[in-house]
Formats: structure tokens, sequence, C-alpha cells
């Protein structure tokens, strides 16, 4: 009886494991287009999308007073998931808007463009650059039928070995176990998932169709620009100060 039960217990485990791992590196399909009505642009609008960065130090306000520093009147509008992978991202621009992070009122208004800040959560839990790129040609091309210019930020640079040092036990083993399986046992680095993205949108031919900006110019290395974040994932406020008028100065002059 005991070893039965014993049986059933690994049996159980064994389907909750496989499906915690089908969750989180499982790759998500290109969901079908809604239609979106006509709406009249007076001024310039810009969206911004992505994860927490977006929100946490409402990153739209820095940026539209940012923009009206330097004479360019624009309304700039932000959706923001906390914690959420590329995969969430993209699926979050096709909720509908009582749904959880509905970001489809991004793509409804229709900016002239769209910043896109995502990926630090690919990298921390180790998901890998494909599951990062796939994700955001996923993002990407979604913009670009709604004729909305997407403005790729460059995966950022963020404590990505200090991160993984205060993970508990099973996250580790996690991201070792993926290491193994999807690079021969070698940890990704930040520099991976940006070529891996890069690669991608050159493939297919969307790498003039997009504005890329690069994050180093904020920040290069995490490790000797502690002072611009408030932990190994996040900047603090004089990160979003330098962030947002990094993001200011480029759209200046893309404007």
């Amino acid at each position: 009886m005991k070893k039965k039960i014993f049986i059933v217990l690994i049996i159980i485990l064994g389907l909750v494991g496989f499906k915690y791992f089908y969750d989180k590196y499982s790759y998500v399909d290109q969901k079908e287009y809604f239609s979106i009505g006509f709406s009249k642009k007076e001024n310039l609008k810009i969206g911004i999308i992505g994860d927490s960065w977006v929100v946490r130090q409402r990153l739209d306000s820095l940026l539209e007073q940012k923009l009206l520093d330097r004479k360019i009147v624009a309304e700039v509008f932000a959706s923001g998931n906390p914690g959420a992978k590329t995969k969430l991202i993209y699926e979050n621009l096709f909720k509908e808007g009582n749904e959880d992070f509905s970001s489809k009122s991004i793509i409804e208004r229709q900016p002239d463009y769209c910043i896109i800040i995502a990926g630090v959560n690919d990298a921390a839990m180790d998901l890998g650059p494909d599951f990062y790129s796939h994700h955001m040609m996923l993002i990407i091309k979604t913009l670009l039928h709604y004729n909305i210019k997407p403005v790729v930020v460059s995966l950022p640079e963020f404590g990505i070995e200090e991160n993984f040092q205060k993970k508990n036990i099973i996250s580790k083993l996690s991201n070792k176990t993926a290491d193994v399986f999807l690079n021969g046992g070698e940890e990704f680095t930040i520099n991976d998932y940006r070529a891996a993205l890069l690669k991608d949108l050159y493939d297919n031919k969307l790498d003039n169709k997009i504005i890329l900006l690069n994050f180093d110019t904020v920040c290069r290395d995490y490790s000797n620009n502690k002072n611009l974040y408030s932990d190994p994932l996040h900047l603090n406020k004089e990160g979003y100060q330098k962030f947002s008028e990094f993001l200011a100065e480029n759209l200046r002059n893309i404007k």
C-alpha cells in the first residue's frame, strides 16, 4: 500500500513539474489580429509597453515632461505588467480592457510610436534568447500591422548574477536545468539575448522598419553603475531620470 502511495506521489510530482516547465518555457503562436477604428491624429502620440520597468516610476509621465522640456508636445501613455515575460507582454496586447494588465488600448489609441521595454524577466528566469526573440518579434509584427512604429529598447543591463544569487534553491535549480538543456550548461548573457533579436530582425527584413535604442547609453555595466538601481532588476529614481532623458533625446532625433 505504501509503495502504491509513493508511486502515485511520484507521478503527481512529475505531472506538476512537467506543467510548470511547459508553462514557463512554451512559446505562444501568433494571434489573430483585431479590428480598430480610425483615430484622427493631431499631436504626437507615444505608447509604452513592457514589464515593471514601465510602471515603477511612471515612465510615461517622466517621458512626456522630458519631451516638453525639448519643446516637443506629445501624448504619452503606457501599460506595464510587473514580472511579465515577453510572452505575456505579447498576450496582453490581445486581452480585452476588463482583463488584468490588458494593453490592447495602446494599439486602439493608435500611437505614432510604441516603445517596447522587455526581456529582463526572460533573462532573469533563464528562458533563453530564442524565447525572448520569438515573442519580441510577435510584438514588433503586431505593432507594424497597425502602422505603429516600434521603438525597441535593447534588453536592459541589470544584475543578472546578483539576482541569481538571491533566488531560492528551486529557482536556482530551474535556471541551471535550463542552462543544461538550452545552452550546454553555459549561462546565457544579456548580449546573447540581444544578438538573437538582431539576427531575427535581419533575417525577417524588419531591421529597417523599427527603431532600435541601445540601452548601453544608459548603463553598460551593472556592477559599475549600482547607483542607478534600487535592486539587481530595477532602476531607482536617478536611473529613471537618466533612462527617460535617453528616451526623450532619441525621440527628439527621430521626430
